[in-house]
C-alpha cells in the first residue's frame, strides 16, 4: 500500500491506537512493587551500576551477573536518572520498547498487508496478556521482540518484498546487533535464520548470497563488539562459561531453575497469552498456504521459528517466545481478515468455547483464591461477566458469519484495565506485600554497620528495597555462625524457618502465613 495515497487514514487509526498502548503501558506502571524474581534482579542491578558507576559489568548484590548483555541495564540505569530509582524508571524501557514496537507493527503492515490487517494486528497484539504484562515488566523481552522486530522488518522491506534500498539491509544488520546486546546470540540466530529460512522458501539457494553485507558486518562488529570485547578483556574465562556456556546452551540442552516442560508446553502459554485473538491463528496458517502471500509466508516463518526452537528447548519461561508476537499478530490478522465462511466459525466457535470455560472457571476459583488469602474476590464475578460477553458475542458471530471485531477489542480493553487496576496490585500485595514491607523496615531501621540476612529464600526485591548488600547464608550452620557474631542483625524468611532463628536468639518482629522478619541486636 502506498500510504501517501490516502494521507488522511494515518491519523485516523494511529492516533487511537497510540493512545491505547500508552494506556496499557504506561497507566499505573510504578503503583505495584517490583515481582521476584527476574523483575527484581534486573532492577538491583541497573540500581548498582548508577550507584557503582561500573557500565561494562553489572552486579547484583555485590557479584557480577553474567545473566544478560549490558544493553537493558544500559537503559534501565539511563532511566533512572531521569526519573529516579523507583519502579516505574526501572519498567519505563519495557514500556516505551512495547509502544514502538506496537507502532512499527502498524506501519509495517500498513506497507506490506493493507489498512484492514495493519489494524487488527496493531489491535491484536496491543489487546493481549502478553503485550500487557511485558511491556509493564523490568525484563529484557520487550526490548528483545522490538529490536528483533525491526531487524526482520528491515530485512522484509529490503528483500523484495517492498523496496528494497540498501539501507534497510543495514537496518537488518543493526537491529540485529542490539538484539544481540540485549540478551545473546538469540539476537543473531533469530533474524539470521528466519532471512534464510524466508530467502530459501521464496527465492531459492541462489539469493542467499544477497544478505550477506560486509558493511552490514562492519556495522554490526562496531555497534555490538566493543562491549563483548571488553567483557573477554576484563572478565575473561568467568565471562565465557558464564554468559556463553552456561546462559545460551546449558539453557537450550539442560533445565536451568527448575524451567522445564514438556513439547506443547507454549500450546496453552500462547491460547492464555494471545487470548482470545489466539483462536483465529489457525484460519492465519490456513491462509498462508492458500494465498502464499509473501508476507504471510514471512510470517510463519518468524513465527515457526520462535516457536518450534523454544519447545525444543529443555528449560522453557512463558516469556521465551515473545518475539513471535508481532509474527503471530499478523497471522491473526490474516486469519481474521480473510474471507472464509467456514474457517471464520470454526475461530469464532473456538473463541466462544474458550470464553465459555473461562467465565466458568473464574466462577469457580473464587474461593480457592480466598484461601490464598486475597479477601476481595468480588473483581471475579466481573471477569465471568466479561467473559460471558465474548462468549456470547463470538458464538452470534459464528451462527450469523459476521464477527464483531469491535465489540471483542472493546470487551478485551476493559478486561485489560480490569487487570491493571484491581488484578495486579492483589498480586503484587499477595506476593510482594511483606516483603516490600519488611526490606523498607531494614532500610530504615538498621544503620550502616548493621547486617541483613534472607535466609532459606531467593527474593531479590528484598536487596533493591533495602538498598545493601543482603548476606545469604545457605544453611543452619551459616546461620548459626552469624547469629554468633556481635552486631544487628535483621533476617528475612519463610515463616515456617522462623522457629531456627528464635532458637538462635532472634526476635520476630512481624510474621504471616508466607515470611516473617526477624531482629537480634
Amino acid at each position: 500500500m502506498n500510504l501517501r495515497a490516502e494521507p488522511a487514514f494515518m491519523p485516523r487509526l494511529l492516533l487511537p491506537i497510540l493512545a491505547v498502548t500508552l494506556l496499557l503501558s504506561l497507566f499505573r506502571l510504578g503503583s505495584v512493587p517490583l515481582f521476584d524474581v527476574d523483575e527484581a534482579v534486573f532492577s538491583e542491578a541497573a540500581r548498582e551500576m548508577v550507584e557503582g558507576g561500573d557500565w561494562i559489568t553489572p552486579t547484583y548484590n555485590g557479584v557480577n551477573r553474567y545473566d544478560k548483555p549490558i544493553l537493558f541495564y544500559w537503559l534501565m540505569a539511563t532511566s533512572y536518572r531521569i526519573f529516579g530509582v523507583n519502579e516505574f524508571g526501572a519498567r519505563f524501557p519495557s514500556a516505551l520498547a512495547g509502544v514502538l514496537l506496537i507502532l512499527c507493527l502498524f506501519l509495517f503492515s500498513l506497507r506490506s498487508a493493507g489498512r484492514e490487517e495493519a489494524l487488527h494486528a496493531a489491535v491484536v497484539a496491543a489487546l493481549s496478556l502478553y503485550f500487557l504484562a511485558y511491556s509493564r515488566a523490568a525484563v529484557t523481552d520487550m526490548a528483545l521482540t522490538l529490536f528483533i522486530g525491526l531487524s526482520l522488518f528491515s530485512f522484509y522491506r529490503w528483500s523484495g518484498g517492498e523496496d528494497g534500498k540498501k539501507r534497510h539491509l543495514y537496518g537488518f544488520y543493526l537491529f540485529s546487533s542490539l538484539a544481540f546486546l540485549t540478551k545473546g546470540l538469540i539476537g543473531i540466530l533469530f533474524p539470521f535464520s528466519i532471512a534464510i529460512i524466508y530467502t530459501l522458501a521464496t527465492e531459492g539457494f541462489g539469493a542467499l548470497k544477497r544478505i550477506i553485507s560486509p558493511a552490514g558486518a562492519a556495522l554490526f562488529i562496531v555497534v555490538s563488539g566493543p562491549w563483548y570485547g571488553a567483557q573477554l578483556i576484563i572478565n575473561g574465562r568467568e565471562f565465557v562459561e558464564l554468559f556463553f556456556i552456561k546462559h545460551h546452551f546449558t539453557r537450550f540442552t539442560g533445565v536451568i531453575s527448575g524451567h522445564s516442560g514438556p513439547f506443547y508446553y507454549y500450546i496453552p502459554v500462547l491460547l492464555a497469552g494471545l487470548f482470545p485473538w489466539a483462536a483465529y491463528l489457525p484460519s492465519g496458517v490456513g491462509r498462508v498456504f492458500a494465498a502464499k502471500e509473501r508476507v504471510h509466508i514471512f510470517a510463519f516463518v518468524w513465527f515457526s521459528v520462535v516457536f518450534l526452537f523454544f519447545s525444543l528447548s529443555t528449560t522453557k519461561l512463558p516469556n521465551y517466545i515473545l518475539p513471535a508476537l508481532p509474527a503471530a499478530s499478523l497471522l491473526i490478522a490474516a486469519g481474521m481478515t480473510m474471507e472464509d465462511t467456514a474457517w471464520d466459525r470454526v475461530s469464532d466457535s473456538i473463541l466462544a468455547l474458550l470464553a465459555g470455560l473461562l467465565c466458568a472457571g473464574s466462577v469457580i476459583a473464587r474461593p480457592y483464591v480466598a484461601r490464598l488469602g486475597i479477601i476481595d474476590t468480588d473483581w471475579l464475578t466481573a471477569i465471568s461477566g466479561l467473559m460471558l460477553l465474548m462468549a456470547v458475542v463470538s458464538l452470534c458471530s459464528a451462527l450469523r458469519g459476521k464477527r464483531r471485531f469491535d465489540i471483542l477489542s472493546g470487551l478485551m480493553l476493559i478486561f485489560l484495565l480490569a487487570v491493571l487496576v484491581k488484578g495486579l496490585p492483589l498480586a503484587g500485595d499477595h506476593l510482594q506485600g511483606s516483603l516490600h514491607k519488611y526490606s523498607l523496615y531494614a532500610r530504615e531501621n538498621l544503620s550502616s554497620e548493621g547486617r541483613l540476612a534472607a535466609y532459606a529464600i531467593n527474593n531479590p526485591s528484598v536487596v533493591f528495597y533495602s538498598r545493601r548488600r543482603v548476606l545469604t547464608p545457605g544453611d543452619p550452620d551459616a546461620l548459626r555462625a552469624l547469629a554468633a557474631e556481635p552486631g544487628r542483625v535483621i533476617v528475612i524468611t519463610r515463616a515456617k524457618e522462623s522457629g531456627t532463628l528464635t532458637s538462635l536468639g532472634f526476635t520476630i518482629l512481624e510474621k504471616d502465613d508466607r515470611y516473617a522478619i526477624l531482629e537480634r541486636k
